[in-house]
């Protein structure tokens, strides 16, 4: 090679090695100055808050956003910040990121119908369909005990909410307390309607004789008068027969 040749190579490859560490140089001050300006700022609380919004909130503060994901979220609408990190109130160097989870509002479910149920059909079916169950709210009723009554959300397809399905369900009948009358000596049939009329319950009606007492009498009764007596309570009459 020529020495001019040489020459002239040299000084190319010399003005490329220049520029390179010029163009090193520059980025190390410009990455020097961005350190030196960067300054701790105060993370905002960005949950519930529209994308544009929590944007244009942490740009105020020198930083800027990154969503993560998406997630159903039944307290926070659809497209509205459901967590983020850091926290609020953390502290966070200037252009740096906050991280970002976005709502996709409830969750769609398929209800199943549960009314009409025992409590313990209803937990299974609902668990199965991935609802979690909330509240049991027991009432008296004439249904019988452990029947659900009521189901929210009705069966069918639904929004989930935060606190999941809610069932009112039957305890059965009022248990009313009585005071047990004196029968003794009354027509029976009078006495059998008149407890039937209270909501109290003759289990076992014994007829047999007695001297001197008119057929289709109360002879003897159980609980004695006097007693208190619960609508649930199992009564017995001894009643007087024709003679044979």
């Amino acid at each position: 090679m020529k020495p001019a040749r040489v020459l002239r190579f040299i000084a190319q490859n010399a003005l490329i090695g220049i520029a390179l560490l010029g163009t090193l140089a520059t980025s190390a001050l410009l990455t020097m100055r961005v350190v030196l300006a960067s300054r701790d700022v105060a993370v905002p609380a960005l949950s519930g808050r529209t994308l544009p919004e929590a944007e244009a909130l942490v740009a105020s503060r020198g930083l800027s956003l990154r969503i993560e994901g998406r997630r159903h979220d039944a307290g926070v609408p659809a497209e509205r910040v459901v967590a983020q990190e850091p926290p609020p109130g953390a502290t966070l160097k200037t252009h740096r990121a906050v991280r970002l989870w976005m709502s996709l509002g409830p969750k769609r479910v398929s209800v199943p119908r549960v009314e009409g149920e025992s409590v313990r059909t209803a937990r299974s079916a609902l668990e199965q369909a991935g609802i979690p169950l909330a509240r049991v709210i027991e009432v008296a009723d004439r249904s019988a005990e452990g029947m659900v009554l009521v189901q929210r959300p009705p069966a069918g397809a639904a929004d989930l909410g935060p606190d999941g399905a809610s069932l009112l369900v039957s305890r059965g009948a009022r248990d009313v307390s009585y005071v047990m009358p004196d029968l003794i000596g009354r027509d029976a049939r009078v006495a059998l309607a008149a407890l039937e009329r209270a909501g109290l319950k003759v289990t076992d009606v014994r007829y047999r004789s007695y001297p001197g007492v008119a057929p289709g009498i109360v002879l003897r009764q159980s609980p004695a008068a006097g007693q208190r007596v619960s609508s649930r309570a199992a009564l017995s009459l001894d009643v007087s027969r024709p003679a044979s």
